[in-house]
């Protein structure tokens, strides 16, 4: 059975694809209840003023959807130092819809949003999607699905739009080994790795031979000048950046 929508025909201040987005994300209750933060709730995940034993018409759930969406909007535009699109609008709303307004104020999306940026803002929504159940904060299907959804209307052209044409020839996945930030990692172990091998060398002396000298590597290990120390972190630090990207692509997501 088809999950029930808003009416399409009221003045909704977003399009009505975000609308939707929203609706089946929340889900309809005309009676009030308790959401699983123990807040009364009622029509379409509206808690402000709400009591229990509360029961609305389904009219009044669109058009109450239909005035909190305003009110959202109108946050969200204040916000906005780049105007959005009507989808980057309804993808910000319905993010900031389920987050609050001071979530949303500090968050990825908006600041990638406002420096232009849409692809990052597009992935920054999968920032999202964790929630504390049972004292334990955890990644949750249902959120992961929704910051998805945002994410795609967020970089979905006007209707009239020739980039709605899809391309039919579409460039294989990237490398890993060609990410900018892997081989910035890589360049970071290479010249660590040089410079640390640099101190250890003029440190030893490099005369005894190879079992002498890691002989004194350990025993010694104190000995290592203090210079050697920021070429070691360097090693250190371009290895975490190279794991972590994998990672990232290992996930899906980078």
């Amino acid at each position: 059975m088809a999950r029930p929508l808003p009416n399409p025909n009221l003045d909704w201040p977003i399009p009505l694809a975000a609308v939707e987005l929203i609706a089946n994300s929340e889900g309809l209750r005309l009676h009030a209840y308790r959401c699983p933060a123990g807040l009364p709730t009622i029509g379409w995940g509206q808690t402000k003023g709400v009591t229990m034993g509360m029961v609305w018409t389904k009219e009044q759930a669109d058009e109450d959807l239909c005035a909190t969406l305003r009110e959202r909007a109108d946050e969200v535009l204040s916000v906005c130092t780049d105007k959005p699109s009507p989808y980057e609008l309804g993808a910000m709303v319905s993010l900031q819809y389920n987050i609050g307004h001071g979530n949303f104020r500090k968050s990825s999306v908006l600041k990638a949003h406002n420096r232009n940026d849409p692809q990052s803002a597009s992935r920054a929504f999968s920032l999202w999607n964790q929630a504390t159940v049972n004292g334990v904060r955890q990644e949750l299907r249902g959120l992961t699905a929704r910051r998805a959804a945002e994410g795609a209307l967020y970089l979905r052209p006007a209707d009239d739009a020739p980039e709605l044409r899809m391309p039919q020839a579409v460039a294989p996945q990237s490398s890993v080994a060609k990410s900018p930030i892997i081989q910035s990692g890589a360049v970071a172990v290479v010249a660590g790795s040089a410079s640390v091998l640099g101190e250890v060398k003029e440190h030893l002396g490099v005369v005894g031979g190879v079992a002498a000298s890691a002989r004194t590597v350990i025993v010694d290990t104190l000995g290592i000048p203090v210079s050697a120390l920021a070429p070691m972190l360097l090693v250190v630090v371009g290895g975490v950046v190279v794991w972590n990207r994998w990672k990232q692509r290992i996930k899906g997501w980078a």
